[in-house]
């Protein structure tokens, strides 16, 4: 990703209701405040971004993924799966021993589970409507990228 991507994935995100949002009085804790461009990534199609990705690194062996989206138009055409392959090929490199991953949306909890080999350990609540409105936490999933 470059800073030149961040308007288009910030669009991308907004179709999900996924965007970054600034700490305010009504909300002082956002689930993401920002995109980390270093560990970011994008998807091209015909010259134009139509996904975004990136994560987290809590410490040497631990990551976590952050907003992976895909424009509508291009949603079942493998777009998603390239940039997770890309991101935890990433984070292997660089040593990253597990990756969790919060998701409120259950075909996207199916997906990680059966795509990539991630388990369910536990929820937690959600601090805003962010994602999908009517869900009030995130289950928590986990991969140890050393056994896949």
């Amino acid at each position: 990703m470059l800073e030149g991507d961040v308007p288009a994935c910030m669009a991308i995100l907004e179709m999900w209701n996924m965007a970054p949002r600034q700490a305010s009085e009504d909300n002082p804790d956002p689930e993401r405040s920002s995109i980390d461009i270093a560990n970011g990534f994008v998807a091209e199609a015909g010259g134009r971004i139509v996904g975004t990705c990136g994560y987290i690194v809590h410490n040497p062996g631990l990551a976590e993924t952050a907003s992976l989206a895909v424009d509508p138009s291009f949603k079942g055409g493998g777009v998603g799966y390239l940039l997770q392959k890309a991101r935890l090929d990433e984070m292997r490199l660089r040593g990253i021993r597990i990756v969790r991953t919060e998701t409120d949306r259950p075909d996207t909890i199916r997906w990680y589970v059966e795509k990539f080999g991630y388990r369910i350990v536990g929820t937690n609540p959600k601090k805003h409507d962010f994602s999908l409105p009517d869900a009030d936490h995130w289950t928590v999933l986990e991969l140890d990228l050393a056994s896949t």
